[in-house]
């Protein structure tokens, strides 16, 4: 088996429609590639134990979990990997797939300005609008070096880029742990709030009440869910200003000790969907989104990850993602309206959080 490069590697699996994920955890410098194989679709992810990759949608309704059981595993950007292993593991060539809807920016203002009305009269405290932006790309993109440009430009982020080799493909750099177990000791966390990142690291911020509100709504949320989960000695951090490329957000770190009685997986799918990427209070915040959005969030804020066995696993909130159709890449992005929320602000937000992935594809 030869040595191989792992940005070779993944043009490789692409160009062979190999399934196939690779990865960078946060603050890590060592990707991992998860190769061959397919990616089975489950409709529950409750009994899995194993290790593997799991690829969960927002809402199971629109789409079906996934779980990843690689044919084989490496480490770091220097891999022996051997193409022939693959080749019984090849695909049907990509096949395109139902395209996204993308609203204009005077329909979104509009939604926007309707979802805002409804929280002044106390529908409901906050509810996450997003929206789908089209990208068409005028060359070939070599993927490989893509990946390897997000990680060194997000080494908070969980970065990934993700094909099973018939048409799925996502690719994101998110700064939101959904939850991270190991040795019985878990984290969470509770992420909201968006301004752009100062030019000076020394430049303090200032964040309006409306970020406050939106930021609180997540930590009382997930708090409670644990609590209802039989955990206690929760320990809440003090909120404060998390990096995330060129934006920032308001967090808030959550650290617990992890019930025997409950799974990583079990206890992700408690805490998702978080007021984050949903709203507050989350049934009626999830009908807003449902009769107001005109695209399928798929698997944009769904969640991500790795899982080691039923007490042991990382997983991440899909942010900052896009995905390929054919040759046009979309942007899924969103923002948290709360009664306090300027629509042209929220659309700016948007645009904001695009360049996370899309500054990679425009010059």
């Amino acid at each position: 088996m030869k040595q191989a490069k792992l940005v070779d590697a993944i043009n490789e699996l692409l160009k062979n429609n190999s399934a196939f994920v690779a990865f960078q955890q946060p603050k890590t410098t060592q990707p991992q590639l998860f190769a061959g194989g397919n990616f089975e679709c489950l409709k529950s992810l409750s009994a899995i134990s194993e290790k593997g990759f799991v690829f969960h949608p927002f809402y199971a309704g629109d789409e079906k979990a996934y779980f990843y059981k690689p044919q084989f595993v490496r480490s770091g950007w220097e891999i022996d990997f051997g193409l022939e292993e693959l080749y019984s593991y090849r695909n049907n060539p990509y096949k395109s797939d139902s395209l996204p809807f993308v609203v204009s920016k005077t329909e979104y203002l509009d939604q926007a300005r309707t979802l805002i009305s409804m929280l002044k009269n106390g529908v409901a405290q906050k509810v996450v609008l997003s929206r789908v932006i089209p990208h068409k790309l005028e060359e070939q993109i070599n993927w490989g070096n893509k990946f390897e440009q997000l990680c060194q430009k997000y080494l908070t982020a969980f970065v990934y880029i993700l094909s099973d080799g018939q048409g799925l493909f996502w690719a994101g750099a998110t700064p939101e742990t959904l939850i991270s177990v190991k040795d019985r000791k878990a984290y969470t966390m509770a992420l909201a709030g968006t301004q752009p990142a100062k030019l000076h690291p020394e430049e303090t911020y200032v964040w309006q009440q409306k970020e406050w509100d939106e930021q609180q709504y997540v930590t009382d949320y997930i708090a409670g869910i644990l609590q209802d989960a039989g955990i206690e000695n929760i320990k809440i951090s003090e909120k404060s200003t998390q990096l995330a490329g060129k934006l920032v957000h308001l967090v808030n770190h959550i650290d617990f000790e992890m019930p025997a009685h409950v799974t990583a997986l079990e206890l992700a799918q408690k805490i998702h969907p978080t007021p984050a990427i949903c709203g507050f209070p989350a049934d009626k915040s999830f009908e807003l989104i449902r009769t107001t959005e005109r695209h399928k969030r798929s698997f944009y804020s769904g969640f991500l990850g790795l899982i080691h066995d039923a007490k042991a696993a990382e997983f991440y909130v899909n942010l900052r993602c896009i995905r390929l159709i054919d040759n046009v890449i979309y942007s899924y992005v969103g923002g948290g309206l709360t009664a306090d929320s300027i629509p042209e602000k929220e659309w700016t937000e948007t645009v904001l959080k695009s360049q996370t992935m899309l500054s990679l594809f425009t010059k």
